[in-house]
This record gives C-alpha cells, sequence and structure tokens, in this order.
C-alpha cells in the first residue's frame, strides 16, 4: 500500500467532491483511487544504460507480453 499526501486547489478539491457525490462513494480518497483508473501510465527510467544486459531483457518481456 501506498500513502500519498496530495495538495489539491480549490477548484480540484471540488471536482473530487463533486466526483465522490456522483459516484456515491464514502470519502474522497475512495473518489482519488477510482479517478486515477481513467489515466494509462507509461514508465521510462531516464537514468539508464541502453546497452546493459538487463535493460534489454526488461524491453524483450515487455514486447513479448503484448
Amino acid at each position: 500500500m501506498v500513502k500519498i499526501l496530495i495538495d489539491l486547489s480549490n477548484n480540484e478539491d471540488k471536482i473530487v467532491e463533486v466526483f465522490k457525490l456522483v459516484h456515491e462513494l464514502k470519502t474522497k480518497q475512495e473518489a482519488i483511487k477510482q479517478m486515477i483508473r481513467y489515466f494509462e501510465v507509461n514508465i521510462t527510467p531516464k537514468n539508464i544504460k541502453k546497452n546493459e544486459e538487463y535493460y534489454k531483457k526488461a524491453l524483450k518481456f515487455t514486447e513479448d507480453s503484448k
């Protein structure tokens, strides 16, 4: 489990509150958990040597899983 502290602006807070009410959720935490399911994430390493064997294996693994 990961806990994240999010500082929302007033506008963002209102959006989360509306989502919570529309979906009949009990907490804003539940609303945010459901909201993030609408996003797709692609994580790309920044400081990695692309000629390393472990990097090549990781690329092969991700292509095989598609």
